[in-house]
């Protein structure tokens, strides 16, 4: 470490190398990797680690990206910054784990590799330079728009200066299980796999949409999770990246039932008018399930992608009458949710929790208050006239005493109110 003015300098986070790739190829082997992920791969044949600067792979899909279009003398086949390609051949297929300095990536590939199935695919990446065009300068990016404003690193209240966080993805596919390979149905494979693509063609919509509300498949699921991946790696990843130093760590929940898991797991929806639409869902869901309506989890999050198509469009019995699901991996918005890990992370959110619970009993009792006064000033309003003093008693010249006098009802006392 050299010293610059009596400050640290770190040249490797200088350069933009950042501590999510410390993880190395035997923790992910070991950690990341599912039993049953490992099994469907077989063990490990043969390595080759090599570094490379190319966006052509060494079979279909694997290749990466080149977003920000560098050329070198007019050839946009090879991107900005190296990367380091793991190549494992393993008995049944292949794993890949590829490194650039802000971002991990490994992929788990089933079958013959001259047109493989991608069964596993896990990301970590670290946001430090979200929001700026060297986001993009990632070549293992599958998403277009992290330099854009709206994905800018989270600010939420409490955060420590100078948090760092890391983004988690993963998707699982079990192999032979995708809708095309099952019954030949490309469109509606497609539909499932991104159904806000359809919803300009709001008839086509619901003819696919009434398909994929019979089968067991929830919006993005093109192909079956691998069923020990959502029960097995969230807390190992937590682990990883507390060991690396991260504050925070970060996803984008594409759908219902993923939002519903990793809010389980302890994260909390980073901008509050999205999670006011989460609330909503949440609201909308239940009012269906007290009327009757039986849902699966994979409907319920069919229930929140239906609400995204014209009002009169969205079947009746199913219609939640305003929230929209905020994240169509189309465009740039997303459902950022956040988890603390580390101490101080953990301390600031305690913290910022009891915050919350203190202005929520505050503002409780002063609507209690409220409450109170309005129902008292309302009984004063209300109170029968008989209490009022006779008219008799009041003092008047005795001429006007002996005039008959109309009776007062407690109709006349609310006139004019």
């Amino acid at each position: 470490m050299f010293k610059n003015n009596n400050k640290p300098l770190s040249l490797a986070e200088m350069l933009g190398v950042t501590p999510i790739v410390s993880i190395t190829p035997d923790e992910i082997w070991a950690e990341l990797i599912t039993p049953q992920t490992r099994a469907m791969l077989g063990p490990i044949e043969s390595v080759k680690i090599s570094v490379r600067d190319t966006v052509a792979g060494d079979f279909p899909g694997d290749e990466v990206s080149n977003l920000n279009q560098h050329a070198i003398g007019g050839d946009t086949g090879r991107v900005r910054y190296p990367y380091v390609n793991c190549f494992y051949k393993t008995k049944w297929g292949a794993l890949t784990i590829k490194y650039d300095p802000t971002k991990v990536k490994v992929s788990g590939w089933f079958g013959d590799l001259r047109s493989p199935q991608l069964i596993f695919k896990l990301a970590l990446r670290d946001r430090r330079y979200d929001a700026t065009p060297r986001a993009n300068d990632c070549s293992l990016l599958d998403f277009m728009g992290y330099h854009e404003q709206i994905n800018k690193p989270l600010e939420f209240p409490g955060k420590p200066e100078g948090s760092s966080a890391v983004e988690l993805s993963v998707y699982t596919f079990m192999p032979g299980s995708r809708i095309a390979e099952a019954c030949g149905d490309t469109e509606l494979e497609r539909f499932v796999e991104n159904p806000f693509q359809f919803v300009k063609e709001p008839e086509k919509f619901l003819k696919l949409f009434d398909q994929a509300w019979k089968s067991q498949r929830a919006p993005g699921q093109w192909g079956n999770p691998i069923p020990d991946v959502a029960k097995f790696i969230l807390p190992v990843v937590d682990d990883m990246a507390r060991r690396n130093g991260y504050d925070y760590i970060e996803n984008c929940s594409s759908h219902y039932h993923v939002y519903k898991v990793t809010e389980w797991w302890g994260y909390r929806v980073a901008d509050p008018q999205i999670q006011a639409v989460m609330d909503q869902f949440n609201r909308g869901i239940k009012a269906l399930k007290e009327k009757g309506i039986k849902l699966t989890r994979t409907q319920e999050s069919w229930v929140c992608v239906v609400q995204s198509l014209p009002e009169e469009y969205i079947p009746a019995h199913l219609n939640l009458h305003g929230p929209k699901w905020p994240q169509d991996n189309i465009t740039p918005i997303s459902l950022w949710m956040y988890k603390p890990l580390s101490d101080r992370a953990v301390a600031a959110a305690t913290h910022q929790l009891e915050l919350e619970r203190a202005a929520a009993a505050a503002a409780r009792v002063a609507a209690a208050e409220v409450a109170k006064a309005a129902a008292a000033a309302a009984a004063e309003v209300t109170k029968p006239v008989a209490d009022a003093p006779p008219v008799a008693e009041v003092a008047k010249p005795a001429a006007e005493v002996a005039m008959p006098v109309a009776p007062v009802t407690p109709a006349d006392t609310s006139k004019g109110k």
